[in-house]
C-alpha cells in the first residue's frame, strides 16, 4: 500500500511526502492566517488537485479516441472560503484544450470533466469550469 507521511514543521508549515516515489510537498498558512505564506495553502492544492483529476480524466478520454493532449493545460481561478462553515464554497478553473475536437467530442470532455474525477465527484463545493478550446 502507498503511503504518505504528513509532518508538521512549525509556522503552520507542513510537509506531505509521498513514500513510494519520495517526492515532497509543503504547505503553509496564508499569511493573512498568520503563517509564512511562502507555499500554497492547503486550499490550493486541494483545487489544484481538483484540476489535475479532471484533466486526467479528459486525457483518458481523448486517448479513448486516439486524441493528444499534450499541452491542456488548466488555469486555477478564485478559490472562495468561507470562514463561517470553514468550507471552501467555490473552485474557479480555465481549462485550455489543445486539439482539434469537433463539437461531439468537447461535450464528452467537458462531461467527462464534470463526472468522472474521483476528486471532483467527493466535493460539495461549486466547480465552475470553463473550456478554451486551442486547437
Amino acid at each position: 500500500m502507498e503511503k504518505s507521511i504528513v509532518k508538521y514543521l512549525g509556522n503552520f508549515r507542513v510537509e506531505a511526502t509521498y513514500e513510494h516515489s519520495g517526492q515532497t510537498l509543503t504547505t503553509d498558512a496564508g499569511k493573512a492566517s498568520g503563517g509564512l505564506g511562502e507555499y500554497a495553502t492547503p486550499a490550493d492544492i486541494l483545487a489544484q488537485s481538483l484540476a489535475a483529476c479532471a484533466m486526467t480524466t479528459i486525457a483518458m478520454r481523448a486517448f479513448r479516441e486516439n486524441i493528444d493532449l499534450t499541452g491542456t493545460y488548466a488555469v486555477v481561478g478564485e478559490i472562495v472560503e468561507n470562514p463561517e462553515t470553514m468550507k471552501i464554497e467555490k473552485i474557479d478553473i480555465e481549462f485550455h484544450v489543445k486539439g482539434n475536437l469537433d463539437d461531439k467530442m468537447r461535450k464528452k470532455v467537458e462531461t467527462f470533466a464534470h463526472k468522472g474525477c474521483y476528486v471532483g465527484n467527493s466535493l460539495t463545493t461549486e466547480k465552475n469550469f470553463t473550456f478554451v478550446y486551442e486547437g
